[in-house]
């Protein structure tokens, strides 16, 4: 492995054990955007160790959501971010946008995008689609397809399905994605999640759990196979005047032929909804 691709390698996978702790909670269906909509913003800083000599990633991301008509929300978010390992800092930005609409009662499409300074830190340009369509008693289906450039000839396609279970104070959710790079084949990953609400007030709690080989992140020569398991946990607590805190830690554990190795992570953020 040269110096550069230990950098790049080390980038991506921070960004593989920070997904589940940055995953979008999944929204009702039944939360329909009304006149000019709900407005929402937050603020999330995320830092994640790594053992051995992978070094760390700070990443600070701002977002923004705003209804536009009756069934349109947009969203905004800027991200930047600093990735160390001995010797070497590098530093990115990232730009994203997207645009969820209903069609119907039912069926629901979420566009977006991404730029970024470069592939280090975050994908250097991403575009992706996801449909949702609600079946009825508490049942949401979804699929979406992603592609993403990493640069250095990285490109990555992803296509995932899923589904989601509404219920009285919990939401039971599970991803299966399927993962194509021209450098590192095919791979897989599972995304597991369950979210509690508050028996009184809007706050809640969501943990994560992900597994699957999709270590063609991992910039590793002549053996790129192997295996990660993820665990992320986040609370949300509203302390008043549409303001709730959201804190969160997360952990993920690589097996490689190379070796193996582990991601701690913590998560502190500020949001904001009416």
């Amino acid at each position: 492995m040269t110096f550069a691709q230990g950098i790049c390698g080390a980038a991506l996978l921070a960004s593989a054990a920070a997904a589940s702790a940055a995953s979008p909670s999944n929204s009702n269906p039944a939360d329909r955007t009304s006149g000019i909509g709900p407005v929402s913003a937050s603020v999330r800083l995320e830092y994640t160790d790594f053992s051995k000599l992978y070094g760390d990633r700070t990443i600070l991301t701002a977002d923004s959501r705003l209804g536009a008509g009756r069934s349109t929300r947009v969203h905004v978010g800027l991200s930047t971010g600093v990735r160390r390992v001995p010797g070497v800092t590098i530093h990115g930005m990232q730009v994203r946008g997207a645009v969820t609409h209903d069609w119907s009662d039912r069926l629901t499409t979420h566009s977006y995008g991404g730029l970024a300074s470069n592939g280090s830190i975050f994908a250097k340009s991403e575009i992706g689609q996801d449909f949702s369509y609600e079946l009825g008693g508490g049942f949401v289906v979804k699929a979406g397809g992603k592609y993403a450039n990493y640069g250095n000839h990285t490109d990555v396609t992803t296509w995932s399905a899923g589904a989601t279970y509404y219920a009285r104070g919990a939401t039971f959710s599970y991803r299966f994605s399927l993962i194509d790079s021209n450098r590192f084949g095919r791979s897989n990953a599972h995304l597991a999640s369950v979210r509690v609400k508050d028996g009184r007030g809007g706050g809640f709690t969501q943990l994560w759990l992900g597994h699957g080989s999709s270590l063609y992140e991992a910039d590793l020569p002549r053996s790129p196979a192997g295996k990660f398991t993820s665990l992320a946990v986040k609370r949300s607590q509203p302390i008043g005047g549409g303001f709730s805190v959201d804190v969160g830690a997360n952990q993920a554990w690589y097996r490689t032929p190379n070796g193996n190795y582990r991601g701690t992570g913590a998560v502190a953020g500020l949001s904001f909804s009416k």
